[in-house]
C-alpha cells in the first residue's frame, strides 16, 4: 500500500513470535528441521540449528563457537559478563568456584526442603475448594521461595522481582524485538546489586554463604562477575524452574494417569527425564562462530552468530523415535535440556530434584489436573512458560469439574 510502513517480512519456516508459533514451536521446529537442519535466518541474521547432532557438535566446541562474543570483537554490556558468557580458560574460575559451592550444600538437605515445599504448596491446592491457577498459585512461588532457602536468603518482594525478572526473559529475545535489551540490562544490573549485598551478609550454610567462602580462598574471580553469575543462578533457578514446572504440570493436564502409572512401573526418574526432553523450557541458546567451520554442509564464518534450537534437537527422530510421545523406556540422560559441555547447566540437579519431588506430592496425595479454561503462554520464544494454567484439581475418577475438597 503506497505509503505505509514496510513491514519485515515473516520467515516462511519459524517467525518465533507468532502466535502460532508460542502456541506449538514444535511444529514449526519440525517443519524447519525437514527443510534445512543449519538454516539461515534472515531475522535473526543467524544460523538456526535444529537438528540434535549439529547443536550437540557446537555446544561441545568451544574453540571453534563461543559464548562470549567478545572474541569476535564485539562490546558487551559489563551486566552480561558471567559464568553464562565467559568462555574457558576465563570461564573455568568462576565454574570451578561456584561448583565448589554446590557441593557445600547437603543434598539430603535440599532435596528434603525442596520436597516439603512442593507438599505444602500441593496440599493448598488440594484445599482450595475452586479452580487454581498453576503457574500463578503453585509454580512460580514453589520455585522462587525453594530458589531463596537454598540461597540462603528471605525471597525478594514478589511484584518487583517478577518484573525485574520478566524483563530479562524478555530481553533474551531482543534479536526479535530490539526494544527489549535496555529494560532487560538494567534489570540485570539491579540484580546483580541485590545479590551483591546479599553476599556481603550472607551467613554460613545457604549457598551464598558458601560461595563467599570459596570466593576467600580463591579471590582471582572479579567481584563483579561473581555477583553477575550468582544473579544468573538466581533468576535461572526461578524462571527455568517455574517454567519447567509450569510446562510439566500442562502436559500431566493432558495426560493425567502418567505420574501412578510411572510409579507403579519404577520409572519415575524415567518421566522426569522425559517431562525434561518435552518440556524444558529452555529453547535456544546462542554462540558465535570464532574460527570456519562446516556444519550439515553449510560454511559457517567467524563472527556469524548461531541459535542452537534445543527446544527441536530435543524431537529430532533421528536421535528419539516417536519424539513428540513419552517413552519411558527410553534411554534417559541424552536430552539437551540443560545444555551439553562446558556451559551445562549448573543448577540441572536443583531443577530437577524439584520436578521429581512435585510428582511424587501428585502420587501421594492421590490428585489430578483437568482444564478449568485456556492455558496462555509468555510470548517469548528463548525461555517458553505459560502464564497461566487454569485447572480443577481432583481425585482420580472424580467429576472433572469438582474441587477436590467437595
Amino acid at each position: 500500500m503506497t505509503g505505509a510502513a514496510a513491514q519485515p517480512r515473516r520467515d516462511p519456516f519459524y517467525d518465533p513470535l507468532a502466535p502460532e508459533v508460542i502456541a506449538a514451536p514444535h511444529v514449526a521446529y519440525r517443519r524447519l528441521r525437514e527443510h534445512q537442519r543449519v538454516y539461515w535466518h534472515e531475522q535473526l541474521d543467524s544460523w538456526v540449528l535444529t537438528g540434535y547432532a549439529e547443536c550437540r557438535e557446537v555446544l561441545g566446541d568451544t574453540s571453534s563457537f563461543g559464548s562470549d562474543f567478545r572474541r569476535v570483537g564485539e562490546d558487551i554490556p559489563d551486566a552480561q559478563l558471567s559464568v553464562q558468557t565467559l568462555d574457558p580458560p576465563a570461564h573455568g574460575a568462576i565454574r570451578h568456584l561456584l561448583v565448589s559451592a554446590l557441593h557445600a550444600r547437603s543434598h539430603t538437605e535440599v532435596t528434603g526442603t525442596a520436597a516439603r515445599l512442593a507438599a505444602t504448596r500441593m496440599a493448598g491446592l488440594r484445599n482450595a475448594g475452586r479452580p487454581v491457577d498453576l503457574v500463578g498459585e503453585f509454580a512460580r512461588p514453589l520455585a522462587l521461595r525453594t530458589m531463596c532457602d537454598f540461597l540462603g536468603v528471605t525471597a525478594p518482594d514478589g511484584p518487583w522481582f517478577e518484573e525485574m525478572s520478566n524483563a530479562i526473559v524478555r530481553s533474551m529475545d531482543a534479536g526479535l524485538d530490539p526494544s527489549r535489551a535496555a529494560p532487560g540490562n538494567k534489570a540485570r544490573a539491579e540484580l546483580s546489586r541485590m545479590v551483591a549485598e546479599w553476599l556481603e551478609t550472607a551467613g554460613p550454610g545457604g549457598f551464598l554463604g558458601a560461595t563467599r567462602s570459596a570466593r576467600e580462598r580463591n579471590p582471582g574471580v572479579p567481584m563483579a562477575v561473581l555477583a553477575n553469575s550468582l544473579r544468573a543462578v538466581l533468576h535461572a533457578g526461578y524462571e527455568s524452574v517455574s517454567r519447567l514446572l509450569g510446562n510439566a504440570l500442562a502436559r500431566l493436564v493432558a495426560e493425567p494417569g502418567l505420574p501412578a502409572r510411572a510409579a507403579a512401573e519404577e520409572r519415575l526418574d524415567a518421566l522426569v527425564d522425559e517431562l525434561l526432553r518435552l518440556e524444558g523450557p529452555v529453547q535456544a541458546d546462542a554462540r558465535v562462530c570464532v574460527a570456519e567451520r562446516e556444519l550439515a554442509g553449510r560454511r559457517i564464518r567467524r563472527g556469524e552468530v548461531l541459535v542452537l534450537m534445543l527446544g527441536a534437537a530435543d524431537r529430532d527422530p533421528e536421535v528419539f523415535p516417536e519424539p513428540d510421545s513419552i517413552d519411558l523406556t527410553r534411554r534417559r540422560g541424552v536430552h539437551l535440556a540443560f545444555g551439553r559441555g562446558a556451559h551445562a547447566c549448573l543448577g540441572k540437579g536443583l531443577a530437577t530434584m524439584q520436578l521429581r519431588a512435585v510428582l511424587e506430592q501428585l502420587i501421594e496425595a492421590e490428585l489430578e489436573f483437568a482444564p478449568a479454561g485456556p492455558a496462555e503462554y509468555e510470548r517469548t520464544a528463548t525461555l517458553r512458560g505459560l502464564r497461566t494454567l487454569p485447572v480443577f484439581v481432583r481425585r482420580p475418577g472424580s467429576d472433572a469439574t469438582a474441587p477436590s475438597g467437595t
